[in-house]
């Protein structure tokens, strides 16, 4: 049986009502166009307008690097763990360290010989000059006497050539002695001065060399980076880092921002849920390549303008941590400048545009 639709009847349209039916697609693909339209837009001009800044938590930095080859036999110190100046942080063995000592301890034990050697025999020609000098005093008067003789006829020419031969060796054995201690006298003073600069080069030797101890230049936390036992380093190469205690953060300017930054504003830093305020401490006059952890393709920036930041109270980033610079917008900090301040920072925007 063939069903008949249900007609509206006309004498109640009046009473129905009338129902408009919801366009959600179209608002939802508006809203779409917007907020693509505000992203473009930010991305265009977002960073002229707004402080937004990439930077990194740095430290002072003290590199302890090895100073000879050696092998690590031991490592006192963890990752992250506090040291003081002067602590012994790793124990390293160096042969040619040892060699180098005994070789300097040997050149010394040899010139201390030497001055010996040469300090007693200056005493034995102190004590055997004046009887030289003696003998030849009385070797000159014999002659003398013996030439008086011989005149007369009294003394033979076999015991006058005698007297002269030993005369001639009373002589030459006064001048011996007087030219060895002149060479001497010349040759104890550098033989001490050549000891003085052993024993200095020895004992730079030792202290520098230390036993093969490794000890923290300056106080601070030790870096992620240790080595480890056995492991055998060469001249220069790094053995770990020690951080200071007082942290800053370098942050990357990016190159089209529009109004002015000075030291002295404040600004937020984020990284993650950690969060904390900081003061621009100085506007650097170079740049640096931004690191390509911070490196965009939807925005690419070679090199870009550095500024220091100093961080305030327990901010609780740790160093090369990655952080975000936030906090102005058109040269107003609403971080250190009341409500006031917009209304200055927007005409100066507008005087300098």
């Amino acid at each position: 049986m063939k069903r008949i639709r249900t007609r509206t009847r006309v004498d109640t349209l009046a009473n129905d009502q009338r129902v408009s039916p919801v366009k959600w697609g179209r608002r939802v693909y508006l809203a779409i166009l917007i907020g693509l339209g505000l992203l473009g837009l930010d991305l265009a001009i977002g960073d002229a307008l707004i402080l937004r800044a990439d930077g990194l938590v740095v430290a002072d930095r003290s590199v302890l690097a090895a100073v000879y080859p050696a092998r690590v036999a031991k490592v006192l110190v963890r990752e992250g763990q506090r040291v003081a100046a002067g602590d012994v942080v790793a124990q390293l063995e160096s042969p040619e360290m040892l060699r180098d000592i005994a070789q300097a301890s040997a050149q010394n034990a040899d010139l201390a010989i030497r001055q010996s050697q040469l300090q007693a025999r200056s005493v034995a020609i102190a004590a055997l000059l004046p009887l030289g000098e003696r003998h030849a005093r009385e070797s000159a008067g014999v002659i003398q006497k013996l030439d008086s003789l011989s005149g007369i006829g009294l003394i033979s020419s076999q015991r006058r050539d005698q007297a002269l031969g030993s005369e001639y060796d009373a002589a030459s054995g006064l001048a011996g002695l007087r030219a060895e201690a002149a060479l001497l006298a010349s040759e104890l003073p550098m033989v001490a001065r050549s000891r003085g600069q052993a024993d200095e080069t020895l004992r730079q030797l030792d202290a520098f060399y230390d036993h093969g101890r490794v000890r923290a230049a300056t106080a601070g936390t030790v870096g992620a980076r240790v080595p480890a036992p056995g492991q055998v380093v060469r001249f220069g190469d790094d053995l770990l880092q020690i951080y200071g205690d007082e942290q800053t953060v370098l942050a990357y300017l990016p190159d089209m921002y529009l109004f002015a930054l000075a030291p002295g504003d404040r600004v937020e830093l984020t990284s993650g849920s950690a969060r904390a305020g900081g003061v621009i401490e100085a506007m650097l006059t170079v740049t640096d390549a931004l690191p390509p952890e911070f490196q965009s393709m939807f925005r690419p920036r070679e090199r870009s303008r550095l500024i220091r930041i100093r961080l305030e109270g327990g901010h609780g980033f740790a160093v090369s941590q990655k952080v975000q610079v936030r906090g102005c917008a058109l040269g107003w900090c609403w971080h250190s400048q009341p409500v006031s301040g917009l209304i200055t920072g927007l005409l100066g925007f507008g005087a300098r545009a």
